[in-house]
């Protein structure tokens, strides 16, 4: 999972910036509309409803966009109808990459995805040609600064997560995915701060870049994919060593 933990990082730290920039609330939005098309309007019976309410309260979100939100997914409210979309492609050094969309107009979200790609020295490829290098899994992020790394591994442990990262930035939990809303929920009431819990994939195995260039193409592209309006999450199974990332960051 080690490709999965370096983006997490990077994208922890971005996610600020992404915020003063308006970008978060969009995100945010999209979730709980597509959380309430798929699950329905009720949080108490939708848990991906009610953790994408969760993040928006988080973030600051006003409960009349909240509530907005949930009519237009639910079809009360006249607005876009949004769906969810996976794309798969290559990175430059041959790092694999799947986009996870929420779109309202597939054929601009696949044009914009496509030029990305191209763009940052990548390429899109067919559904299907870099799944098989990825599993699906729960996924809780928790930020390093509010809870020791002994604290989060041995309350994970004990509600029955199947995996824990530590970083700099964040933990990582990891769960089945059946399992996620439930696991989330044991972690908050022992005061576990939840900042993150979504479904998504998780490397299989990593592609270990060595050099400065490459990694730094490799970020360049899916910063870009992780700007664009219609997406929601960026994977890739990279692996950087620690002297690389640092070359690169300086």
């Amino acid at each position: 999972m080690a490709g999965h933990s370096h983006w997490a990082q990077i994208k922890h730290k971005k996610a600020k910036v992404d915020a003063q920039r308006g970008k978060l609330f969009s995100k945010l939005i999209r979730e709980i509309m597509v959380a309430t098309r798929i699950g329905g309007p009720n949080p108490e019976f939708n848990p991906r409803l009610r953790t994408a309410i969760d993040q928006a309260k988080r973030a600051n979100m006003p409960w009349e966009t909240i509530e907005r939100a949930i009519k237009k997914g639910s079809g009360e409210l006249e607005g876009e109808a949004y769906e969810e979309v996976i794309y798969e492609g290559y990175a430059p050094g041959g790092v694999a990459v799947m986009v996870m969309a929420a779109t309202d107009n597939r054929n601009r979200t696949t044009s914009e995805i496509r030029h990305t790609f191209s763009k940052y020295g990548g390429s899109l490829g067919s559904s299907g040609c870099v799944s098989y290098l990825f599993q699906r899994k729960g996924y809780i992020e928790v930020p390093a600064d509010r809870i020791s790394e002994e604290e989060v591994f041995e309350k994970a442990v004990e509600v029955g997560a199947e995996d824990v990262q530590t970083g700099p930035e964040v933990h990582q939990i990891y769960t089945t995915p059946e399992d996620l809303y439930e696991v989330k929920e044991k972690l908050e009431n022992l005061g576990v701060p939840v900042e993150k819990a979504q479904i998504t994939w998780i490397p299989i195995s990593t592609v270990h870049i060595e050099d400065v260039e490459t990694a730094r193409k490799v970020l360049k592209l899916l910063n870009a994919l992780d700007d664009l309006d219609d997406v929601q999450q960026v994977i890739a199974n990279f692996e950087i060593p620690e002297e690389i990332m640092d070359r690169v960051s300086s």
